[in-house]
């Protein structure tokens, strides 16, 4: 029962998250322990600066702060294995995304780039790190995004009796989801749906400064503007169909002044508070709409026979399990369980399901390393558009 290590940062910038698994013989994934590491506030800072658009930063600003992120990465590794008396030899390797700080995979050439140094990791932990994990789809022609959908496939199907599909909604700072198939021989699909945090956060942090908006406390004083939310729900990604990515080199706090400053030729200035409650329906709404086109879509109506032979909708639901940091926010999650059950689907906790909420991408990242290891290819030409399944990542020795 081999043992891997994940690392994921996502675009939220809220923390490292670290999780161990085993897998087992049967090919079943086990979670055997995880934990969350705040950044550090300097280091926040700074990766945030590096995602500014507009900004030029030089070369040593960039290889500074990776190398203080590599650091952060080994010490969150470290801890973890620490606490549980787990010696690093016993690992066999380490599954590493990196901080994104650019994804550009409509560019030209296309390109993502995502801050980490393996060979200072695996030096600082003992252990062999495989990353770099974008790069062959996006060289095959792919998005190189999202690429969690394959491990949701491996780790919640099939499904139980009563349970006709699941679909696996991840709230980062970019929200995406993840369609599995009404059948095993079914094809899985999965996209960015737009912001989740980001803008959530970027607004509060500018308001009330503070990174978060805890519980979504604070905009829940506010008012959702329905112009200003159809305004939003306007712009062209949300209309475009999968495969599709976004990071915050589009959605992000310029993007948001802009539209605000667009709104406002027209209608009077809205109070913070109200802009933030309309965040959580731009966030919430965009999601459900893109989960009911996709299910609509000919195309992709893979329900057959299946649920037929499943029975009536009323015994046999569709769930909608909740997964990232937006599981933190109450008002967020209480506007996506209003659409869920819009859409005759349930809003299930992924507690209920044995797994740690913020654990799931750092453990897609473990399964990773460990499909890099056995050469399994790992990306999903549904998902990301990449012209064939190709395996995914590099790998550094310790």
């Amino acid at each position: 029962m081999p043992l891997y290590v994940g690392i994921m940062s996502g675009t939220s910038l809220d923390g490292i998250d670290v999780a161990l698994i085993n897998i087992q013989h049967n090919m079943s994934i086990v979670l055997i322990c995880a934990h969350t590491v705040p950044f550090e506030p300097a280091l926040r800072e700074s990766l945030a600066a590096l995602m500014q658009p507009d900004l030029v930063h030089s070369v040593a600003k960039i290889g500074t702060v990776q190398q203080a992120l590599t650091c952060a990465f080994a010490q969150a590794v470290n801890t973890l294995l620490q606490e549980q008396n787990i010696s690093p030899d016993s690992i066999k390797a380490i599954g590493c995304h990196g901080q994104t700080i650019w994804h550009a995979p409509d560019a030209l050439i296309p390109f993502s780039i995502q801050l980490n140094n393996a060979a200072l990791l695996a030096a600082l932990t003992q252990i062999d790190v495989v990353d770099d994990f974008r790069a062959n789809d996006l060289a095959h022609d792919g998005q190189g995004a999202p690429l969690v959908p394959p491990f949701h496939q491996a780790l919640f199907m099939p499904y139980p009796t009563n349970v006709a599909r699941r679909v696996i909604i991840n709230i980062g700072g970019i929200a995406n989801v993840t369609i599995l198939p009404t059948s095993p021989t079914g094809i899985t699909r999965g996209f960015d749906t737009g912001p989740g945090n980001t803008l959530l956060d970027s607004w509060s942090e500018l308001h009330t400064g503070h990174a978060i908006d805890i519980d979504g406390r604070w905009g829940s004083h506010g008012t959702c503007n329905t112009i200003l939310l159809n305004k939003l729900l306007a712009d062209p990604y949300f209309a475009l169909p999968a495969p599709k990515s976004t990071g915050r080199e589009y959605f992000n706090l310029q993007w948001l002044k802009q539209q605000l400053a667009d709104y406002q030729t027209l209608i009077p200035a809205l109070s913070p508070q109200d802009v933030q409650a309309t965040l959580v329906e731009l966030t919430s709404v965009s999601i459900a709409q893109a989960i009911a086109k996709h299910l609509a879509s000919p195309e992709h109506g893979d329900r057959s026979d299946h649920e037929q032979q499943l029975g009536q909708a009323n015994q046999h639901k569709c769930e909608w399990i909740i997964c990232g940091g937006g599981v933190h926010n109450a008002a967020l999650l209480q506007q996506l369980q209003s659409l869920c059950s819009e859409q005759n689907a349930t809003l299930t906790d992924m507690h209920s399901l044995g797994y740690d909420a913020d654990a799931i991408e750092a453990m897609a990242f473990a399964w990773l390393a460990y499909c890099y290891d056995a050469q399994i290819p790992a990306n999903s030409p549904a998902v990301t558009g990449a012209k064939k399944s190709v395996i995914l990542g590099a790998k550094t020795y310790a």
